[in-house]
């Protein structure tokens, strides 16, 4: 079945989000000093733009498509005839290897959280799209007590009922349904920061803070970058996300691989500024796009998602084959 590039896009663009907060969760960085003036104003500025608009949203948006994914999986596999489920598991238990590796060196990253709590969606694949959406509502207020688990059920959910709406197959047909959703989020965004301001301090429940904050963002960008694409131009400019997207699980390691030895090189912690490390991350970032566009230019996935592929399916699929 035709690859669905748009998602491809939006898992680049959420990379792009996650490593500007797993960079400073990993190395610890010391503000600006007042004295410098402009620049402890920038860093300070930059901060708190990434504390609203970043922190806690594009976590979400890869949550989002992990259940989307899911669901993509699962209904490609029916039609080919394929024990989908039992491939799904497999899938799950790769994934879970590279999470149980990766949160060595980096605690409470995403995989082995994804890698676990997957095999809950298998049997929510044949239920009714509004009992799934209805059930992801549920698990996001459930933060208050699971925190990211629910969060993260939460958006599993929401991911298969869009999956199971083809909102993404087929854009142009739900084209009016994207422009309200991305004006009504983005109406929406204010409120939204302003409650999620309120219950810190009110509660101090930080979970299900960011989400009432963060979920008006998450629609608005998923929306704004979907219809964006829409357009043939968008599509080429911003191609870059495309390619690191397709190697999101390459991409997403090697982000943790390539902060810890720049750590370890350049001695980070607790030497340098954010607004360092946030300029450390756009290299990275630039990078990884060079890297995947030519690896992609000759292979049709990436390094870890051919291994990801092989523990899947239990043979090893035409990698030399430009076939997606």
């Amino acid at each position: 079945m035709k690859r669905i590039d748009t998602l491809d896009y939006l898992r680049g663009f959420a990379l792009v989000g996650i490593i500007f907060i797993n960079i400073y969760q990993m190395v610890p960085y010391v503000p600006v000093p007042p004295e410098y003036g402009f620049w402890s104003r920038l860093d300070q500025g930059l901060l708190t733009f990434v504390n609203d608009a970043v922190h806690g949203r594009f976590y979400t948006i890869f949550s989002f498509l992990f259940g989307l994914g899911f669901y993509l999986f699962v209904s490609r596999a029916r039609a080919r005839g394929e024990k989908a489920n039992v491939l799904f598991v497999r899938r799950l238990l790769v994934l879970l290897v590279f999470g149980l590796v990766h949160h060595q060196f980096q605690p409470g990253e995403a995989l082995l959280i994804y890698a676990l709590l997957g095999f809950l969606l298998l049997p929510l694949y044949r239920l009714k799209p509004g009992v799934n959406l209805s059930i992801g509502v549920l698990f996001l207020l459930s933060a208050c007590w699971l925190g990211p688990i629910g969060i993260s059920l939460g958006m599993f959910l929401f991911g298969l009922w869009a999956g199971q709406n083809k909102i993404f197959e087929d854009v142009r047909q739900h084209k009016k349904r994207w422009i309200v959703a991305m004006i009504l989020s983005l109406v929406l965004i204010p409120l939204g920061l302003w409650a999620e301001s309120r219950i810190v301090d009110a509660t101090g429940l930080v979970d299900i803070a960011m989400v009432a904050g963060g979920l008006p963002e998450d629609v608005f960008y998923v929306a704004a970058l979907t219809l964006l694409l829409e357009l043939p131009f968008m599509k080429l400019w911003l191609m870059p996300l495309n390619r690191l997207g397709r190697m999101a699980l390459t991409n997403y390691i090697m982000q943790t691989v390539l902060i810890l030895t720049l750590d370890a090189v350049l001695n980070l912690s607790g030497q340098a500024y954010y607004l360092i490390l946030a300029m450390i991350a756009i290299e990275i970032l630039v990078i990884q796009a060079i890297f995947s566009t030519l690896w992609l230019s000759r292979f049709p996935m990436g390094p870890l998602e051919w291994v990801w592929r092989i523990g899947t399916y239990g043979k090893i699929p035409p990698h030399y084959s430009k076939q997606a």
